[in-house]
């Protein structure tokens, strides 16, 4: 960040113990227009009045005085070519986290289902920008930024949120190869990704050492699941088997290349001699939105995990059993919002949780793997 101000919630916590500026000025032995002054901006207090300040309103230093950006400050954009050449338009809604020693922002859908840190004030192409915080820089420093296809991810930043104070998660949802490459190019702090297909997930270990092969890293397991094909209600079509996918005008939902789904469908689709057999259907952006397309009839099937068909009352014939691993650099493992990460995931309530929702299996989440490196 280019520049910094003191940033103080001396009133709300005064009045929240309904005390006036004469009596906190008494206690800490300064006038009330310096309490005013103090929490109008106009003052900053010595190193000394801030602790006495925190200790009579029975708070911590750090809850009462916070430096934010003055103004706005340039983050490096995980965007698409096309916005890394135009720029990423202004008011755009970005989540902002700390990565690799630089401030990173991601693109925010405009549903306002993930709340924003900042907004977009001017692009700086090549792939940078101006974007205006509404938290404070050490909130923004403890964003983990995770991405990863589960929508579990979700309820676990949630568990994180809920448990710590200096760590909070944003989910972003991505597919397995995008949430690599982001981890690779050092634009967040964990990739979510599921491309085995064996009991041992050699694949993700293996997709792993390949990206990442100088360097140590940790695989944390998070769930495993099935995939498999996501059907209409009742299965109107009767299609039992990957073969009968190679009827002519089926519409199968299409993923971005190198997604799982996308993996899982090409590879099993030349199994069965169809491997250069273009699909026809709609794309979607995720499990959920391939559940989506085939409840309101825009396809007649697709790949997606278990849990987002019967959350949606559709029909579902596995094909594999897979891991979902939570891919991290060991050296970011000790930082305090990675560990609390890890943490939750032995939380009581996040495994109770876990095991309520249909199509997970939280047996061994929270095991860890180390990769790579010497």
């Amino acid at each position: 960040m280019n520049e910094l101000r003191l940033e103080n919630t001396l009133k709300s916590h005064r009045e929240r113990l309904r005390l006036s500026q004469q009596v906190l000025g008494q206690r800490v032995g300064v006038s009330r227009q310096a309490i005013l002054a103090i929490e109008a901006g106009r003052q900053v207090p010595s190193t000394s009045l801030g602790l006495q300040l925190a200790h009579a309103l029975g708070c911590r230093f750090e809850e009462l005085f916070q430096l934010i950006p003055g103004g706005g400050f340039e983050v490096r954009i995980a965007s698409t070519g096309e916005e890394c050449v135009r720029g990423i338009p202004q008011g755009t809604r970005v989540a902002v986290g700390w990565v690799e020693d630089q401030w990173v922002a991601h693109r925010l859908s405009l549903d306002g289902a993930i709340a924003a840190d900042a907004v977009v004030e001017s692009a700086r192409p090549p792939g940078k920008a101006i974007v205006r915080p509404f938290l404070t820089s050490p909130q923004l420093q403890n964003n983990l930024l995770v991405a990863g296809c589960a929508p579990i991810l979700g309820a676990l930043g949630q568990r994180v949120d809920e448990r710590y104070s200096d760590a909070r998660v944003t989910w972003l949802p991505a597919s397995s190869r995008r949430a690599m490459e982001w981890l690779e190019n050092g634009l967040v702090h964990v990739a979510g990704i599921h491309l085995s297909d064996t009991q041992a997930g050699e694949d993700n270990a293996s997709e792993v050492l390949r990206t990442f092969p100088d360097r140590r890293m940790l695989l944390v397991n998070l769930t495993r699941w099935r995939q498999g094909l996501v059907l209409a209600a009742g299965n109107p079509l009767s299609i039992r088997a990957v073969a009968d996918l190679l009827r002519p005008g089926l519409r199968i939902v299409r993923r971005e290349e190198g997604a799982g789904a996308h993996k899982l469908i090409t590879r099993l689709m030349a199994s069965e001699g169809a491997g250069d057999v273009e699909l026809t259907g709609p794309f979607a952006g995720g499990h959920a939105d391939v559940a989506r397309l085939v409840e309101c009839g825009a396809a007649d099937v697709g790949v997606a995990i278990e849990s987002v068909a019967l959350a949606s009352g559709l029909e579902f014939l596995p094909l594999v059993e897979e891991r979902f691993d939570l891919v991290v650099p060991l050296d970011l493992a000790s930082s305090v919002p990675v560990s609390r990460l890890i943490d939750v995931l032995d939380d009581s309530r996040f495994r109770k949780e876990m095991e309520h929702l249909p199509g997970y299996d939280g047996e061994c989440s929270g095991h860890v793997i180390t990769l790579g490196g010497s």
